[in-house]
């Protein structure tokens, strides 16, 4: 299976010349019928593959070289029993190449000379990583991860236990008890303290979590992904109240983590990351409103296609199943030619400017058609 990275996408978005095969189909994780099911709609979307082309003029044994990876797919039990929610199969001169994602995607197939991409790109949003910091009276874990899964992070100067720390059996004996408070401000709920040596033991609390803090500081200080909290909830707002790092999400799994297997923490985690990105890209839509009369900005096919070839896209907002169909004459004129539907020859342009925006280092943001300001169907935010 291959891993979907950015350079990869890139890779495979610059390829052109001979025929390319690019199909994508939801799947269902892997429960009764589900193989079936899934098989059959790969079966069905082959069929349109072939009579693409077919009329491309492709001949037979071609068409076979293109198809019959894809075909064997079908029996291959063990790839189905590793299914997620989309299936994503490029078939080129390269080979095939195979992604299985997190996302849906919808049933989709073109034959041309470049592999079309852009169904992978909420595939890649789910590449996007983020820090899990699970804190807990027996252990201390720093985890990474990112819409696929958790696997554990760095531990370097990061002390390992609370319970050790803090000698927990010794304040269970002094029956101190710890319970939270009412609301506080930002909906905090701030930890309230009872018993024998309260203020001692908050005092070694925070001087823990400053401890925590400090070693997260010379892991990630280079990382710019949100951070997620997860802990009983008497914890979480003093570890908050000592954070030094800038990308702390407002949002926590409260409860003991350690009774929480991975995959029911990365779930969680993840709503929450998936929460945080979401509010990016609501305020890049904002930005790009606040900026609409100025030059900054356009939705002309002439000027933002020629403009995310040329790199100065800085931002590019994509609706949802949009597409622009025609062809750039870069070479020559630089003349955008759009057609409403597809024609012979014709690519889909928005596929062609959200790969050359991100190959010069913008960033490619997908929204829901009623999301896009303006109701437009593609909008850039240009660096000059």
């Amino acid at each position: 299976m291959d891993t979907l990275t950015l350079e990869r996408l890139l890779e495979l978005a610059q390829a052109h010349g001979d025929t390319r095969v690019s199909l994508f189909m939801p799947t269902r994780r892997f429960g009764p019928g589900s193989q079936e099911e899934d098989r059959t709609r790969l079966k069905n979307l082959v069929r349109d593959a072939e009579e693409g082309l077919t009329a491309r003029g492709l001949r037979a044994a071609a068409i076979d070289d293109l198809l019959a990876p894809i075909r064997a797919l079908g029996d291959d039990r063990p790839f189905w029993l590793r299914s997620s929610d989309g299936l994503a199969l490029l078939s080129g001169p390269e080979g095939l190449r195979r992604f299985q994602v997190p996302v849906p995607v919808a049933e989709l197939v073109r034959v041309g000379d470049r592999y079309h991409v852009r169904p992978l790109f909420g595939a890649l949003a789910a590449s996007r990583t983020f820090w899990l910091l699970a804190l807990s009276q027996k252990r201390v874990r720093l985890l990474h991860g990112n819409g696929y899964g958790l696997e554990e992070g760095p531990a370097e100067g990061i002390p390992s236990s609370l319970g050790d720390a803090l000698r927990w059996d010794d304040y269970e004996k002094s029956s101190l008890q710890f319970h939270t408070g009412t609301s506080g401000s930002g909906g905090r709920r701030p930890a309230v303290f009872h018993g024998t040596g309260e203020t001692d033991v908050k005092d070694e609390l925070v001087r823990y979590f400053r401890g925590i803090d400090a070693g997260l500081h010379d892991l990630i200080k280079e990382s710019d992904a949100p951070l997620v909290l997860a802990g009983v909830d008497y914890l979480l707002p003093l570890y908050r109240d000592v954070n030094s790092y800038p990308h702390l999400a407002a949002e926590t799994i409260q409860g003991n983590p350690d009774g929480l297997g991975d995959a029911e923490l990365h779930e969680r985690a993840w709503a929450i990351v998936d929460g945080v990105f979401a509010d990016e890209h609501r305020s890049a839509a904002e930005r790009v409103v606040e900026l609409w009369a100025s030059p900054r900005v356009t939705s002309d096919p002439e000027a933002l296609v020629p403009a995310a070839h040329h790199g100065r896209v800085d931002t590019l907002l994509l609706a949802e199943g949009a597409r622009w169909w025609g062809a750039l004459n870069a070479a020559d004129t630089g003349d955008v030619i759009v057609n409403p539907h597809a024609a012979d020859g014709d690519e889909d342009l928005l596929d062609r400017a959200a790969v050359e925006t991100l190959a010069n280092g913008g960033r490619v943001i997908t929204l829901d058609a009623g999301e896009m300001p303006h109701g437009k169907d593609a909008v850039a935010l240009l660096r000059y």
